[in-house]
């Protein structure tokens, strides 16, 4: 059942027309333009520590989900006693990730084709140059001293396309009669692994093929091809090394020439300093016109302000407060406007001492239409000039953007373009300085050495062959079957993480008592009517619906022993509006006053107050619960309750009024002696509160009553707005009992079904 749910007609008008403290939609002000509040991040200390009815009576208890930050992931706080929740609520997800898990594993067993492996072994052996005095000719950095890096590099070598070719040209030689394409040959080649094993000189060649047979030929060719791609190397190495040299060095001196003159040419048609200089003074430029900018900006801000605000008043008077001085004609709007309200204010005099029609209230009338336009002439000259200047203000705006765009294009043209000199430079440096070290290395080899024959040379040697594998590697069961479910279940459990994460609603009563750790007091059932005063009357009207059983459980649970000394003075309330903290207030003083309790019932929603409405109570019926407090005497408490309509029901009633601040009152000391009158006066007390968090009200009336309770609707009502008022209100010395969950539909499948009697 819900506060607002299918209210009147007239009721939906005034909706429109909510007080700024209730938010400009069915959301609390404080939830911002998204669907979490701004607190969220922000943990809570460890809810209500119950375990069932022999726990703690309030938030705070020790137990696991609180004391923490809360984690602002994806998955939220991941802990063992969350994934224990969240799976047992979602086992059936899980299973059915895991079910697909399965599935997928099948299919890829099924679908995978069929892998065949053979491995063939070659040693390398390396013989170490017999002129190892001289320094090698190869360009290579300390080729010659390690034979770790020379055995190294012939390794990678072997893997080379050139290599490839050569095996399948040793393939076709050996195996003439195969019909497998050589793009097939080569894909599978590609494919294949050589690996150095540790320790020692072998090298381990592993093909992989649909085809046995052809894994097998292709290892075994391998091994061939790459004793002779060695042993064509070393001879060919061996023949044209003191040639490469000579031309190579030579080469390499025409490359520093043209490096140097490639620089050179470069730093005189690239002037670097002429283009720092004009970028440091657009910069400046910029600078000065974004200054202007914002500065324009600003003002338009402010004209647009004070343009809306003298609209405002221009529609209606009534709104006119008090007007900053940069507003056109303030003073002269202030003037006329306490002229006509001194002679509203003579008019009201008079007409509380003559009729209407008497003369001098005749040309008072005339003096307050002559006032009225004259406040209506000056509120529309201020707002022409106002008009004026923000068109002004306007003009000179656009005028500067486009000189910002040019400034801001031409700046990131300069700072694009030495970006690319400056980059180029360092390139041709790097080029030239590479050029001339290898110039200068060339030329001491080439005075120095001749290559030998055997200068750093490799020689392999098949050790063993491959042989045809009789069972595929590929697709292997006992990988693939555990591993389908496993990453299902993996999957499973993330998945359901997130989902509870990101589902930051309550759905059922384990949300409320374990990752809440509050107590649910009671599940009001949804009630299909249509105004709030049939739901208010509802308890009284039909003592034997649902929702009355309901509410009586509530009120038998307040009257047992155990929350029997801290349930004298309850406040209900509630963390946003609409969650039916009112109608709930109302039901539960009409159910203990049907238990023959002397019941008040108090409208503290000072800003907002509904009982009248309710209990059909119009202005001149009762006095009012802020005015009479404003007055700050004792005495008048007993004017305050009126008879409700329902025997041993009193309430007392609140009009909202400009003229007081309910804040204030709650700062003074007259609230907490209305609280002990009530004490005296009354065996059960129920206040009933503004929102929590849309205004400071609730902190002091929680602090002054027995207990609190807090008004839950599953499917809207959020976790973190509930935490944070629990933790914030127990933290001010308020005792939270708990939490009554509202507007739960048991036509319908949901956590709370079994709560459902009838």
């Amino acid at each position: 059942m819900s506060d607002t749910d299918q209210t009147s007609s007239g009721e939906s008008a005034g909706a429109s027309r909510r007080p700024m403290y209730y938010g400009g939609g069915n959301r609390a002000i404080y939830y911002g333009g998204s669907d979490r509040p701004v607190y969220y991040g922000g943990g809570a200390p460890a809810a209500y520590a119950g375990r069932g009815y022999g726990g703690s009576y309030y938030y705070g208890g020790i137990g696991s989900g609180g004391g923490g930050e809360e984690d602002d992931s994806l998955m939220g706080a991941v802990t063992v006693g969350r994934m224990l929740r969240v799976c047992t609520q979602r086992w059936v997800t899980i299973a059915v990730f895991v079910i697909i898990g399965f599935i997928v594993a099948f299919a890829v067993f099924k679908i995978s084709p069929m892998i065949f492996e053979a491995e063939s072994v070659f040693e390398m052996s390396m013989r170490r140059s017999s002129y190892s005095n001289l320094r090698p000719a190869i360009i290579d950095a300390d080729i010659g001293s390690t034979m770790d890096e020379v055995f190294n590099t012939r390794l990678a070598r072997l893997r080379s396309r050139a290599v490839i070719d050569q095996i399948v040209s040793q393939y076709r030689t050996d195996y003439p009669s195969s019909t497998v394409t050589d793009e097939d040959l080569i894909k599978t080649l590609v494919k294949s692994k050589m690996t150095l094993q540790r320790r020692s000189r072998l090298i381990r060649i592993t093909v992989r093929s649909t085809d046995a047979e052809l894994a097998t030929n292709l290892a075994n060719a391998y091994a061939k091809a790459a004793e002779m791609f060695t042993s064509d190397q070393n001879r060919a190495e061996s023949e044209v090394a003191v040639s490469w040299l000579s031309s190579t060095t030579e080469q390499q001196k025409r490359n520093l020439e043209r490096a140097d003159k490639e620089m050179l040419d470069f730093r005189v048609a690239n002037q670097l300093d002429f283009m720092a200089s004009e970028s440091e003074t657009a910069q400046q430029a910029l600078s000065k016109i974004n200054t202007d900018i914002l500065g324009l900006e600003s003002e338009i801000t402010k004209a647009s302000e004070l343009r809306k605000t003298l609209e405002a008043i221009q529609s209606d008077p009534e709104k006119f407060g008090s007007l900053p001085d940069s507003v056109p004609r303030s003073l002269e709007i202030g003037t006329s406007f306490q002229l006509l309200q001194k002679t509203l204010a003579e008019k009201n005099s008079m007409l509380a001492r003559y009729t209407a029609n008497h003369p001098e209230v005749k040309i008072k009338e005339k003096e307050v239409e002559v006032y009225t336009q004259q406040f209506a002439d000056v509120v529309f000259r201020a707002l022409e000039t106002c008009k004026a200047n923000l068109d002004l203000l306007q003009r000179q705006l656009a005028q500067l953007t486009p000189k910002r765009d040019d400034l801001v294009k031409k700046l990131s043209d300069l700072e694009l373009k030495m970006v690319s000199a400056k980059m180029k430079l360092e390139q041709l440096e790097r080029e030239r300085e590479l050029a001339d070290i290898t110039y200068k290395s060339l030329l001491q080899r080439t005075r120095e050495a001749q290559l030998a024959s055997d200068e750093n040379t490799a020689i392999i040697k098949q050790v063993e062959p491959a042989f045809e594998p009789d069972k595929p590697v590929l697709p292997n069961p006992l990988i693939i079957f555990p591993a389908g479910p496993a990453i299902g279940l993996l999957l499973g459990v993330l998945f359901v993480l997130v989902l509870d994460h990101l589902e930051d609603k309550i759905v059922g009563i384990s949300d409320i008592e374990h990752r809440l750790r509050l107590k649910t007091l009671a599940v009001l059932p949804h009630v299909r009517r249509k105004k709030r005063e049939q739901w208010a009357r509802l308890v009284t009207d039909d003592k034997f619906s649902q929702f009355a059983e309901a509410v009586a459980g509530l009120r038998n649970l307040l009257d047992s022993p155990r929350y029997q000394e801290m349930s004298k003075v309850v406040l209900c309330m509630s963390t946003q509006p609409g969650e039916g903290k009112t109608v709930t207030s109302c039901s539960l003083a009409a159910s203990c006053a049907q238990s023959g309790q002397r019941t008040l019932l108090v409208d503290f929603d000072m800003r907002r107050p509904r009982l009248a409405r309710i209990f059909e109570k119009k202005q001149g019926e009762f006095n009012s619960l802020p005015h009479t407090l404003a007055k700050a005497d004792p005495s008048l408490f007993a004017s305050l309750p009126v008879p409700s309509g329902v025997e041993n029901l009193d309430v007392v009633l609140s009009k909202a009024s400009s003229e007081i601040s309910p804040a204030n009152l709650m700062g003074s000391g007259i609230i907490v002696e209305f609280f002990s009158w009530a004490r005296q006066n009354y065996d059960r007390v129920v206040i009933d509160s503004p929102p929590f968090g849309i205004v400071g009200d609730v902190m002091t009336l929680a602090s002054l009553v027995d207990s609190v309770m807090i008004m839950c609707c599953p499917d809207r009502t959020r976790f973190q707005p509930i935490k944070h008022a629990a933790r914030t209100l127990t933290e001010s010395g308020a005792r939270v009992i708990g939490v009554i969950v509202n507007d739960v539909d048991f036509g319908r499948r949901n956590h709370f079904s079994q709560y459902d009697y009838h």
